[in-house]
């Protein structure tokens, strides 16, 4: 929803801004319902009715995906794990399913995103994929409990994300605003549809009231929970390295999980960007490494020359 109108200044109410904002917030959902409608269509998948399942949204880095579909299947062998894929770069879309193929993963390709086109919305575009996947995957099959993830979020150790949903209706990283507003961040989200008030979210983000994407869900589900319906996954921010300050990257220990955190500020000059960016996919294929995992041996010497160009430039 919009923000509440007693939180407009006077100022804002001459200047007709409450009217404004209204009705570009109806706008914009409109937009993206008749997307949602235009391309709505239940994929059948038998298999994950009743059942629990992951469902990652892909973005255009099938690197990560590769690597998140080994360490889950190894740290989380019974899973039943789903790419939905919001790709809108044609080789990398090409590349994520050919992945999904070789590992014999199933693979769904979220069509016609209104927000990833022209001069592409990354939370608007993310929060659409949510959308479509929630309704036509994981409500159209009956499924019993749901997680989301980002591409590049990868279980460390063996681990079952579920148990977090033994008591609790939803679960996952908790984003709180001043206000006392809370949603999950969705990229470690989970849901027990069989305890849910209502299906009807919308993870889109309320642009209009400072929360992204997943904050529409406020009002939908979240405010109506009880405190004992929620399991806050524990979350801790790491350094990539000792002398990385926290304010260009840093990692996220999110339960059982590590998160890359991928973006960093756009203002840091390129070749610092480069650094930061090899310094954190080190750090992944570390993990792959340990596990096992990672099948080229120089990939980790390729990383380390590609650090150290990163640094002399």
């Amino acid at each position: 929803m919009p923000r509440a109108l007693s939180k407009y200044t006077v100022r804002e109410w001459f200047r007709l801004r409450p009217l404004v904002d209204r009705k570009n917030h109806a706008r914009y959902q409109v937009r993206e319902r008749i997307a949602l409608a235009k391309h709505a269509g239940p994929v059948s998948l038998p298999r994950i009715r009743n059942r629990k399942v992951l469902i990652t949204i892909s973005f255009n880095d099938p690197q990560v995906i590769g690597w998140q579909i080994k360490l889950i299947a190894k740290n989380i062998p019974h899973a039943i794990h789903i790419i939905a894929d919001n790709s809108n770069d044609f080789a990398a879309r090409a590349a994520i399913q050919g992945i999904c193929k070789s590992t014999g993963l199933t693979y769904v390709a979220v069509p016609g995103n209104p927000w990833g086109k022209g001069k592409p919305d990354g939370s608007r575009s993310h929060g659409y994929a949510l959308n479509w996947a929630w309704q036509n995957i994981a409500l159209a099959n009956n499924s019993s409990m749901v997680a989301f993830l980002d591409h590049d979020i990868f279980p460390i150790q063996n681990t079952d994300p579920f148990r977090l949903l033994a008591a609790a209706t939803v679960a996952g990283a908790v984003t709180t605003h001043p206000d006392g507003r809370w949603y999950l961040w969705p990229g470690f989200a989970l849901f027990n549809l069989d305890r849910l008030t209502t299906t009807r979210l919308n993870f889109g983000k309320d642009w209009l009231d400072d929360l992204d994407t997943g904050g529409l869900n406020w009002s939908r589900l979240y405010c109506r929970l009880s405190e004992g319906q929620l399991c806050k996954a524990n979350v801790d921010r790491l350094p990539i390295a000792d002398n990385i300050p926290f304010e260009e990257a840093f990692f996220e220990r999110i339960d059982d999980w590590t998160h890359e955190c991928g973006t960093t500020s756009i203002q840091i000059e390129p070749g610092r960007q480069r650094l930061l960016i090899e310094l954190k996919r080190r750090h992944t294929m570390k993990i792959l490494a340990r596990s096992g995992l990672l099948t080229d041996p120089n990939e980790l010497n390729r990383s380390d020359s590609a650090i150290h160009s990163s640094i002399t430039q």
